[in-house]
């Protein structure tokens, strides 16, 4: 038998290949354990399950984000969770193999529509094409229809920086000392050396080095709440004040 239930009242689902086993999974529901069980069987065919393409994308995404929890960042977690907010109805209620780019580029042009920056709106591109190439490898649908997407340029001019001259850093830097001496040399060291402010909260006293040549030596971030882990390029690098 591939599916039985077991004692606790949850289903145990068996892939085989001939009379070999492969692998074998529990789920909640008999529904869920057949739906696996035949997706796992149409990737060992090296073919698509078109039953798994019905399931519509408001259904699959938080079966995606299950499994995306245990896999990225926390950070990059809550981007991708805000899918279930993000994504328009009408791309929601379709069936997952219905799906086509033409769909997507409409759903990018409404979200455009609402006033998100361009940065924010191919954060969502790269969310929903990750959805999708989940769904590729799970064999529910043959190709990924974000892939062939832009996102539309933004129609309002980008806001530049504009850093501190050196003598207003200094003006800023003895407004600060008068209120935590701490922080403004903080607010110094980050202006000088150009450190994410995630970076800096990872600093250690044995990453400043000063033979030859007194520099940073930067390899961890710590964003706020959220665990010490790797530079954003996941590169240590050093730098220097000046």
């Amino acid at each position: 038998m591939t599916i039985r239930k077991l004692p606790s009242g949850r289903w145990f689902a068996v892939l085989k290949s001939g009379r070999a086993y492969v692998s074998g999974r529990t789920f909640v529901s008999k529904r869920d354990a057949q739906a696996w069980l035949a997706r796992e069987q149409a990737a060992l065919a090296g073919g698509v399950d078109p039953r798994a393409g019905r399931s519509t994308v408001r259904m699959l995404l938080p079966v995606w984000l299950e499994e995306r929890k245990h896999s990225v960042s926390a950070k990059t977690y809550v981007a991708d969770a805000a899918l279930v907010r993000l994504v328009p109805h009408s791309l929601a209620a379709l069936r997952i193999a219905a799906v086509s780019d033409r769909e997507v580029s409409r759903a990018l042009i409404a979200l455009s529509r609402t006033g998100l920056t361009e940065a924010s709106v191919r954060r969502f591109r790269d969310s929903l094409s990750s959805f999708f190439a989940w769904a590729v490898r799970e064999r529910m649908i043959p190709t990924n229809p974000v892939t062939p997407t832009r996102v539309p340029k933004a129609s309002t001019p980008r806001t530049e920086m504009c850093p501190f001259s050196e003598e207003e850093l200094e003006e800023l830097y003895g407004r600060a000392v008068q209120r935590d001496q701490r922080l403004a040399d903080i607010l110094l060291v980050g202006a000088w050396t150009g450190l994410r402010w995630s970076e800096l909260r990872a600093v250690r006293v044995r990453d400043f080095v000063e033979v030859p040549l007194p520099v940073l030596v930067v390899q961890r971030a710590e964003p706020e709440g959220v665990q010490v882990k790797g530079t954003k390029s996941d590169r240590s690098r050093r730098v220097s004040g000046g």
